[in-house]
């Protein structure tokens, strides 16, 4: 029996402890309370009633109340075993979560009350610390130490209504402070305070003072920080009314503006618990740091996202391409059907500027990729042919996706860096950081100087050089540089981003240069496609331990290659026809 860090209840009355059933190897929490600390009527009665109350419910979003026993040392209650820990850890490690994600924990929290409700039960300490995790992310309602029956009598409608002082603090409504009886409406307000907590990073009344805190309660003295959306100002404003006949109902909660207008993920990541998903989806929600001083310097630059969050090498967010990677299981189609609907929001067209009957880069990659997938397949091969020397392809070493609020930085294997904005501007930087030049959303190019940036670039500017010194202190190079830098430093032209997606398998971008990269996510591998040179298209492939080789790819379709290059090219070229599906969709 292994101990495990999850919040004490009964007010340190009892510890919670990892359990498992030998004999079917399940795993269960199991909340221990010592007898010797039961020593009076009322902490024994509170105890049982806990139990009473507990055991009998039943619901997906509830923690499964198991068994309960006692011997002459303790009583035993198993419970429910959440390895997500709670939404107090994830907030201890994300300090704020994006709207989607409180839409997702939120409607689960309402869905959960609403069965307790429907029991006759008022749980009294709804909080961030009694929201478990689930493996799959599911919120599960725990600790009904304080929860308590609401015998509704037909002839007295108060009869629900309780006068006890309990709850946490921060979460308390002002009808239990003032003990003019409470009832189920309590739990609304706890739930507006938990809303709240998710999208600030504390509870609204928190102060370091309990008197003062209570007091901003009864007086409904709080503030909503910058950048909450308005439809969730308002629905936290409603939450938290200090009339309890004037909070929403639960169904209300559900059909507010707040749940309709916004993006609605239906499953999270496990990944979320320490670092923010990354949707597809438009959404009007802000980032997670008010106080981030890229936010603060930046503000002006109005850019409509997808929301996500900054990409650090120890924390590879989304799911994983299994190791074994064959070709059966990377040649199928890159984007499922609901992605598809949601792709547009990161895509920019390949047409701007683009010349009555010159093929597109998009075009000519696809091309270039379809040939070589044709020719391998005729050819049994497990080894590659032998790399080529003196030639480079350049590829993205560093990538930040900060797309819920401005856009995609990179770094080049030159070490030139580049944003891709939300509103298809472009905006690159030389590596000497001697040349900036910027691609308006038409695809005109500027030249400037770092010291003669005009005012209107002048927030977007700020945007490049932070991402570009975030990028040199904090990420890891994601390739061999030893062959790459001096090669491309002889170009003339910087390399932008046209486009870039992200997949359940692979990190997707298309740069100007005819070059088309995938990063696979699970074991960190890159394939990069060069068509610069349409004859004599390149294929570069990195490997687990960042060691690049590069292969004419026409070299690889007559001799072959092996199993995992022809598997990435497969996946390409399937990426390649959705992109060019979707780009088909946007022009009609």
């Amino acid at each position: 029996m292994a101990e495990c860090a999850i919040s004490p209840n009964l007010g340190g009355f009892a510890r919670v402890h990892e359990l498992t059933d030998l004999t079917s190897n399940r795993t269960f929490a199991g909340k221990i309370i010592p007898r010797s600390r039961l020593t009076t009527s009322d902490q024994r009665k509170k105890l049982y009633r806990e139990i009473e109350i507990h055991e009998p419910l039943a619901h997906k979003h509830v923690v499964r109340f198991q068994h309960f026993f006692k011997d002459e040392h303790n009583v035993y209650i198993v419970l429910e075993y959440c390895p997500r820990k709670s939404l107090v850890h994830v907030l201890k490690n994300r300090k704020v979560l994006t709207e989607p994600e409180v839409r997702y924990f939120l409607a689960q929290l309402v869905d959960g009350v609403k069965y307790i409700h429907s029991q006759g039960v008022m749980h009294r300490d709804l909080k961030l610390g009694n929201m478990f995790l689930s493996d799959q992310m599911h919120v599960k309602i725990g600790d009904f130490g304080l929860a308590a029956k609401a015998y509704l009598h037909l002839n007295n409608h108060d009869g629900s209504k309780k006068i006890t002082v309990c709850g946490t603090p921060n979460y308390i409504a002002p009808e239990v402070l003032n003990m003019k009886g409470h009832g189920f409406e309590a739990d609304v307000w706890a739930i507006g305070c938990i809303m709240y907590a998710m999208l600030a990073g504390c509870p609204p009344f928190e102060t370091s003072s309990l008197s003062d805190t209570y007091h901003r309660i009864t007086n409904n003295i709080y503030t909503i920080p910058e950048g909450v959306s308005e439809p969730a100002q308002k629905l936290i404003q409603w939450l938290l009314r200090p009339r309890p006949q004037d909070r929403p109902t639960l169904e209300q909660i559900l059909t507010h503006e707040f749940f309709t207008s916004g993006y609605y993920p239906r499953q999270l990541s496990p990944t979320c618990c320490y670092s923010a998903p990354r949707f597809y989806s438009k959404s009007p929600d802000r980032e997670s740091d008010a106080t981030n001083k890229l936010t603060a310097m930046v503000a002006n630059i109005n850019i409509d996202p997808p929301p996500q969050r900054t990409k650090t090498p120890r924390s590879p967010a989304g799911s994983p391409l299994h190791k074994p990677q064959p070709a059966s299981s990377l040649g199928k189609s890159s984007f499922p059907q609901a992605f598809r609907q949601r792709i547009h929001s990161v895509l920019c067209p390949d047409t701007a500027g683009l010349k009555k009957g010159k093929m597109g880069t998009t075009m000519l990659l696809h091309r270039t990729l379809a040939r070589a997938v044709e020719e391998i397949s005729d050819v049994a091969s497990e080894v590659n042919p032998p790399p080529v020397n003196g030639l480079c392809v350049p590829f993205v070493t560093k990538w930040i996706d900060y797309s819920n609020k401005y856009g995609f930085g990179f770094q080049l294997s030159d070490h030139s860096v580049g944003v891709l904005f939300n509103d298809t501007t472009r905006i690159s930087y030389s590596a000497n950081r001697q040349r900036v030049e910027y691609h308006d959303i038409n695809g005109k190019v500027s030249v400037f100087t770092p010291a003669s940036i005009p005012p209107t670039l002048e927030d977007r500017f700020y945007v490049l050089k932070y991402f570009a010194n975030y990028m040199e202190e904090n990420l890891n190079e994601g390739g061999d540089l030893e062959m790459q830098q001096e090669a491309m430093r002889r170009k003339q032209c910087i390399p932008t981003m046209k486009r870039w997606v992200r997949t359940n398998q692979a990190i997707v971008m298309q740069l100007s240069c005819s070059t088309l990269q995938v990063n696979f996510l699970s074991d960190h591998t890159k394939m990069v496609v060069n068509c610069e040179r349409p004859s004599e298209p390149l294929l570069m492939y990195i490997n687990e331990e960042r060691k690049g080789m590069t292969y004419s790819l026409n070299e690889l379709a007559r001799v072959g290659c092996s199993p995992a290059i022809r598997s990435r090219i497969q996946y390409a070229l399937n990426t390649l026809q959705d992109l060019i599906k979707i780009q088909q969709q946007q022009q009609v």
